[in-house]
């Protein structure tokens, strides 16, 4: 499978792999060589590249939602626009927002992303 990151450039030939459970994750994991994890592919340069990476999109779930302190709990592969979309109708947006919103919340905290308020909200 090629992969390529946000600028689209370089271009990876990658064995890519899925899971359905946590066991086959483990399973995954074990396998001798390295991997990463690999969201949305929208990270800047090839931080995101591997010649084996595992998808994080079917971690992709909402835990928990607190709505008296706005804390929600998910997996790594939901993204910013499914947070977005779920909650905003209800009165909730995010603190900290990066330019786009075709990102999974794995892949921000991986790239420790902030927005244009940085200065007061800190990072993702």
């Amino acid at each position: 499978m090629k992969l390529t990151g946000w600028g689209r450039y370089p271009v990876v030939e990658a064995e890519a792999e899925g899971f359905e459970t946590r066991r086959e994750l483990a399973a995954l994991l074990s396998r001798p060589g390295e991997v990463i994890p690999y969201g949305m592919g929208r990270s800047y340069g090839d931080s995101a590249l591997a010649e084996r990476v595992v998808s994080s999109r079917r971690c992709d779930k909402f835990l928990a939602f607190d709505p008296t302190s706005g804390r929600l709990h998910c997996e790594s592969g939901v993204s910013l626009a499914e947070i977005i979309d779920a909650f905003l109708p209800r009165g909730w947006f995010l603190s900290v927002t990066p330019g786009t919103r075709f990102i999974s919340v794995g892949g921000a905290v991986a790239s420790d992303v902030h927005g244009k308020n940085h200065h007061k909200a800190g990072c993702f």
